[in-house]
Formats: C-alpha cells, structure tokens, sequence
C-alpha cells in the first residue's frame, strides 16, 4: 500500500477536478440545500466507519466540538457554498480558472495559522504570498481589468473563487487543532454530518429550502456521482494516501487537481486558457510548490501541521 499511496493522492485529485461538472447540473437547487443534500449522501456513504471513530469522539472536548463545528460551518457550508456559486457563474469565468484560483489556500491557511500560533511570517512568505495573488489576479482578469460595463459578475465570480479557497484555507487550519484527537477520517466523518444541520439552518433562514420529493431521479444520480467521486469518497482515498506518503511527494501529487482541471475544461467545455494565464497559472503552482516544499524543510518559515497540534497538546 506504500508503494501505491502517492497514486491515491493523484486519484483524490483528478476526482475532485471532476467535482465542478457533476455540480453545475445541480444549478437549479438552491446552494444551501444543494450542500446539506451532497453532505447527507455522504454521511451514508461513511455510516460503516462510525464504530471505528466513536471511541474518538467520546475523548473530544467542548473546545473540540467548537473547532470542528467552526470547521464545518467555514470549510463544509461556506466554502462549499462559494464554490458552487462561483461554477454557476459559468458565462462569466471558466471552470479551469475556478479550480486554478483554490491553488491560493495554502496563503490563507499560512496567513490564518500565523495569526492563530502568533507565528512571525517572513520577508520571503510576504513577497511569495504578493506574487502568488498576483498571479491568481491575472489567472480570473487576463486583460487585467475586471469587466465592469453593465454587470459586476466578472468580479463576483472570481470573489466567490477566492472566498471558497480563503474558507478552505482557513478550515484546514483550524481542523489541525483536533488532530491530536482525531484522525483524518474520524475528523471527515464528524464534518460532514454536521455540516447537514448548519446548511439546513442557513437554507430555512434565507428561505431557500425545497422538498426532497421535488429533486428528480437524474440529480439524486449526480448527488450520488459527487459522493462516489469528489465527495466522501475522494477524502478518504486521499487521506489513506496521505498517511504513507511524504508531504514532499504528496505535494506535487495534489498537483494532479489543477493539471485536470484545465484537462477537463478543454476537451469537454471548449475552455482555452490564454497565454498569460498560462504563464500566471505556472507562477501560481509554483509559489504554492516552494511554499510548501520550503516549509516543510524550514520550520521557521511557516507553521507545520505538527507545530500546531504541539502547541495545542502543550
């Protein structure tokens, strides 16, 4: 299983890349609802691992369950929900650039855990991190100036990008911190079923919710599809990658989630990037790449995902 365990990561990332299609033929559903539905029929999914974490879940503390429900609220509610607007804005950004633009959480996450541990970031985080978002400015306006003449869609579509990849960013920071008491699965499965009350919440309040009886055969099919692919099934494929494989070689792995992503937009949406996309989406990938190589070489630069859960054990 060691041997194959970067393959698992690859898999987890061309599935997730596929995400975005399965999603766009749920634009009708309202997103609140569309999030709590895609959270339920992966909670089924996971129902056969619940034994395995429930010892788990009776050492967690309330600050625990105060974590991982700010968790699920950032990372499982708003993140998803800025993501699947962001895709419905499909005649005003491409789906390649949707993908490309979730490269920045690892800025926001090392932004956010600096600000959690107190951590000094350095001269070189702070140029990597001006480059970076340059980059992904160039990657949502390649004429670099937003299209403003009649509709702010443009800049509302590449905003929903961002805020999907800043909610993301911002939960995986904030999941570390249990981690000393879960494990990535115990800590998926727990996520996901409470993410259904907290959307169903939000979708009663805004007054979006719908009957279930009223979503149709073919969209339970891609609900399904979304759980057996990007959704539960993906988390676990890449965390039981994730667990035999160093973060140097897992980091150019997940590097298979944009690759396909711009793969997929071009043979089955007509979508073509223009050259400096190109060029912005190699900065991109590669500040993301030195971020994450670096970081793990020199513990100073940024904070490391045991550094964070020492802290909170001590």
């Amino acid at each position: 299983m060691k041997k194959w365990a970067p393959v698992l990561i690859m898999i987890a990332a061309i599935l997730w890349s596929v995400d975005g299609l399965l999603r766009r033929k749920l634009y009708s559903i309202p997103t609140p609802m569309l999030v709590m539905i895609e959270h339920l029929v992966g909670v089924l999914f996971l129902l056969p691992l619940w034994p395995k974490f429930w010892q788990e879940y009776k050492r967690m503390k309330m600050r625990d369950w105060a974590v991982i429900c700010t968790t699920a609220l950032i990372g499982g509610v708003l993140g998803t929900m800025f993501y699947t607007a962001a895709l419905a804005k499909v005649n005003y950004i491409q789906y390649s650039v949707v993908i490309l633009l979730q490269k920045t959480q690892p800025l926001f996450a090392v932004a956010l855990a600096a600000i959690i541990l107190k951590e000094k970031l350095t001269k070189l985080y702070l140029f990597l991190a001006i480059l970076g978002l340059t980059a992904a400015y160039v990657i949502s306006f390649p004429n670099l100036v937003p299209n403003v003449q009649g509709h702010s869609a443009e800049i509302v579509a590449a905003g929903l990008a961002l805020g999907a990849a800043f909610c993301w960013g911002s939960a995986t920071v904030l999941g570390k911190l249990v981690l000393h008491r879960l494990n990535f699965g115990a800590a998926t499965t727990i996520r996901f079923l409470l993410v259904i009350p907290i959307a169903f919440a939000i979708a009663w309040g805004s007054d979006q919710t719908i009957a279930l009886s009223q979503i149709t055969t073919e969209q339970w099919q891609y609900f399904i599809g979304i759980a057996l692919t990007s959704g539960a099934m993906a988390c676990l494929i890449y965390y039981k990658g994730l667990q035999h494989t160093p973060a140097k070689i897992s980091t150019f792995a997940e590097m298979m989630f944009p690759v396909s992503a711009v793969l997929i937009g071009f043979s089955f949406l007509d979508e073509k990037l223009l050259w400096q996309q190109w060029i912005a989406a190699f900065v991109l990938l590669g500040v993301i790449l030195f971020l994450s190589l670096y970081s793990n070489d020199e513990k100073k630069f940024v904070p490391s995902s045991q550094q964070i859960s020492d802290q909170e054990q001590n």
